[in-house]
């Protein structure tokens, strides 16, 4: 076994190098991996797929595999495995290079496929790049030879993240309102998407942000994100223009865009745009606060065809796309119009990854509960776009009407008086999620298992 000084010292070497160690398909990522393991450990990888590495070996005794949490900090010289979401099913492996709790940087072959290219070695070298975390991934970390100095700075590093501070982390964020210059966006409702978020959306998300205790800049005005980014890409400059100037001027943790959609004046709801990068927290925030506030039309969505989505994956820059909802829909329009303070928080909580102000931590009162099962109605119900009687409700065609509209629920919410249960439609789950009263709360302990005056029928899981 060598040192973790050692093992490090040696993965970084590989960078910018053709790396075939079993010298068959040119350089896969698995060349990379099993090469750096042979030479820490003196043992190679197993397992058809690159997925299938923490389960196909047996590291008892000089490694151990770790399955990433949210508060899990890998460090230098662990090897770093996704799962089938990944490489055509096949999943992907690399080695750390370094890690905060938000991202965390490789060396690795064939992230972009070159590594095998018609039947040939291809272009693609061993590649140092940072990536942001996913579940299910594994970090696989070797017993290492003893070295005092690196203990000693591995446990350090192990006790700040299990224990952290109660002290807010201070980020760097960038809101960026779409559109801009002679380009107003989407028009609807008697305004238009650029004016409109100009005004309304980033200042007061950024209030909350900064009152939360980050840095937001806004990159706003006149200026237009786009058209400043496809100068730079058109120029070849990397460095001065748009997302480019972005990452090297202000160095953000994430750049967070605002749009409007525009569609038929039926289509609502909002959703979040992503590059190939997984899905991290603040995307799944955002598209959460999306699905309680205005609703969601669809999932978070992978894209490739967007500028700014293809530049920030190419520069390794923690961004998404937020459609707000449509412009062109007067239900979207009222509702963030009506309620805007409340919708910019959200937003900005979504960002923060937990609420912002009001009550302290562990003193709120619980109010919804893990509780499945299936609930079929014998009466026409309202569903809305989050609980409570001041969700939006939704067009009276989707409403539950008799025992063939059950729906299957993932969670209890006692609000407003009513107990309302969250599901999806199961003939189009990929509207998100719902809400739907099941009876007023009638019993004096509140408890939903003791009430008899349900609109229906519910059973649990």
């Amino acid at each position: 076994m060598k040192t973790q000084a050692e093992s490090v010292k040696y993965i970084n070497a590989m960078e910018g190098t053709f790396v075939d160690f079993d010298l068959a398909y040119g350089c896969q990522c698995y060349d990379v991996a099993n090469k750096y393991w042979y030479y820490v450990t003196g043992r190679k990888l197993y397992g058809l797929y690159a997925k299938d590495i923490p389960t196909d070996n047996n590291f008892k005794g000089y490694a151990k595999v770790y399955e990433n949490t949210t508060s899990f900090l890998p460090l230098p010289g662990d090897l770093v495995v996704w799962n089938g979401n990944y490489g055509e099913g096949c999943g992907h492996v690399a080695v750390v290079t370094q890690a905060t709790l938000s991202q965390f940087q490789v060396i690795e072959n064939n992230w972009l496929g070159g590594g095998w290219v018609n039947g040939k070695p291809g272009w693609e070298k061993a590649t140092r790049r940072w990536h942001t975390f996913d579940f299910p991934m594994w970090f696989i970390r070797p017993h290492y030879a003893k070295s005092t100095s690196v203990v000693k700075k591995v446990a350090s590093k192990v006790t700040i993240v299990t224990k952290p501070k109660t002290t807010v982390t201070k980020k760097k964020f960038v809101l960026v309102a779409g559109h801009g210059y002679n380009d107003p966006g989407a028009v609807g409702n008697g305004t238009n998407e650029r004016d409109f978020i100009r005004t309304n959306i980033i200042y007061n998300a950024a209030k909350y942000l900064r009152s939360a205790g980050h840095i937001v800049t806004l990159y706003d005005k006149k200026q237009d994100m786009y058209q400043d980014t496809a100068y730079g890409y058109n120029r070849g400059d990397t460095k001065k223009y748009g997302l480019y100037w972005v990452k090297n001027k202000l160095k953000p943790n994430a750049v967070i865009e605002f749009h409007l959609d525009s569609a038929g004046a039926s289509a609502s709801g909002g959703h979040v745009i992503k590059n190939a990068y997984a899905a991290d927290n603040i995307d799944k925030g955002i598209q959460k606060a999306l699905e309680d506030t205005v609703g969601t039309i669809r999932g978070i969505t992978t894209r490739n065809d967007l500028l700014n989505v293809n530049v920030a994956y190419s520069q390794n820059i923690n961004y998404r796309l937020v459609e707000l909802g449509f412009i062109t829909s007067k239900k979207d329009m009222d509702y963030i119009k009506n309620n805007l303070q409340d919708f910019t928080k959200r937003m900005a909580e979504g960002i923060h990854g937990k609420p912002i102000g009001g009550t302290p931590a562990g003193k709120s009162k619980k109010i919804t509960w893990a509780w499945k099962g299936r609930f079929t109605p014998n009466t026409k119900i309202k569903v809305r776009k989050s609980p409570g009687l001041k969700g939006v409700i939704v067009d009276k065609d989707s409403w539950l009407k008799d025992k063939s509209d059950w729906v299957d629920f993932v969670s209890v919410t006692k609000k407003d008086g009513y107990w309302w249960i969250k599901f999806k439609y199961p003939t189009n789950p990929k509207a998100g999620y719902f809400y739907c009263a099941v009876c007023k709360i009638t019993d004096k302990k509140e408890r939903i298992k003791h009430e008899k005056a349900f609109y229906g029928k519910l059973t649990w899981e």
